[in-house]
């Protein structure tokens, strides 16, 4: 008789956790941990990129003065990682948004699309003409992306210039105003409901809409900006920052050492912001401000180029 002897059973076990679990996991990795956590599975993947959504927020982009490298910084982990360029030769930085910077070349004057995080650079044609302000309306790989500079040519005249997503040169008209655009002391461009816009420090409102390549104007009586109260600032210039938070347009002026004013337009009224800003937090630089909602240990503040230059609201 004989007696058969069973293999012993080997347990298998199971890391599935809750899609809750895994994303409040997820949330409190670093940028590196959370793409090696990302390609472990499907279930990890989609947790990662949920939370990248849900939790996204700002990081500052630092460029130092040689230009090969750029700085980039965690401003909640305090955390600051530095990324080689590629070879392009001599650039200059013009804006940046939905985490692409836009560069041109300081020789050839042709743009490039560069994004640091997957290190894909998109060429386009060059742009010959000069120009005040560029701003572009989404991510360079969408269909939608459209690209706008603006250069006021007199105080009356105002050129435009257009590059569509698959276009093949740029277009630039011209156009006569029945405002006058101050040269000397604007806002930056911001996209916003499909429209371009740029302020004034004459309280004009610079509309332009890229689809039907028309230009609005309105003024304003009631943004009031800081009067000067100490003649030891009396040199330094006015500076206007546009930007805007969910649809919304947020204008903010400075003057020395005075505090930021900022208004928001609301059902077509610039209403003055409460001195706790609601919340929000504002990063503000002359080619493209950003805005943040509720940012831990940053919210009622507006925070200036070189990091750290903080003003609380």
């Amino acid at each position: 008789m004989t007696t058969s002897v069973g293999l012993r059973e080997k347990k298998v076990f199971s890391f599935d956790l809750p899609a809750c679990v895994l994303g409040a996991i997820m949330s409190l990795l670093s940028l590196e941990d959370s793409i090696r956590a990302s390609t472990v599975c499907k279930a990890w993947h989609k947790a990662a990129k949920s939370v990248a959504v849900v939790q996204k927020y700002l990081w500052v982009v630092s460029i130092p003065l040689c230009r090969n490298s750029i700085d980039l910084f965690d401003p909640l982990q305090r955390k600051k990682y530095t990324m080689n360029l590629p070879n392009t030769g001599l650039t200059d930085f013009c804006y940046s948004k939905d985490g692409w910077l836009l560069i041109r070349k300081s020789f050839s004057l042709e743009f490039l699309f560069f994004n640091p995080y997957s290190r894909k650079l998109i060429s386009l044609q060059k742009y010959d003409l000069n120009f005040h302000e560029i701003a572009f309306s989404s991510a360079p790989t969408l269909e939608t992306c459209t690209l706008v500079t603006l250069n006021p040519i007199s105080e009356y005249i105002v050129a435009i210039g257009t590059f569509y997503h698959g276009a093949t040169e740029w277009i630039t008209t011209t156009f006569q105003c029945c405002l006058a655009f101050d040269p000397n002391i604007h806002s930056n461009l911001v996209y916003t409901n499909n429209r371009f816009y740029c302020f004034t420090s004459g309280g004009v409102l610079f509309e332009f809409d890229p689809a039907s390549r028309t230009l609005k104007q309105k003024a304003w009586k009631d943004v009031i900006f800081p009067e000067i109260h100490n003649n030891e600032f009396s040199y330094q210039p006015k500076k206007l920052y546009l930007m805007e938070h969910k649809g919304e347009l947020i204008l903010m002026s400075t003057y020395g050492s005075e505090k930021p004013v900022v208004y928001k337009l609301v059902s077509s009224k610039w209403e003055e912001m409460s001195s706790t800003l609601d919340g929000l937090t504002i990063f503000a630089s002359m080619w493209c401000s950003e805005t943040r909602m509720d940012v831990l240990g940053m919210k009622n503040s507006v925070y200036f180029p070189k990091y750290g230059v903080r003003n609380n609201m």
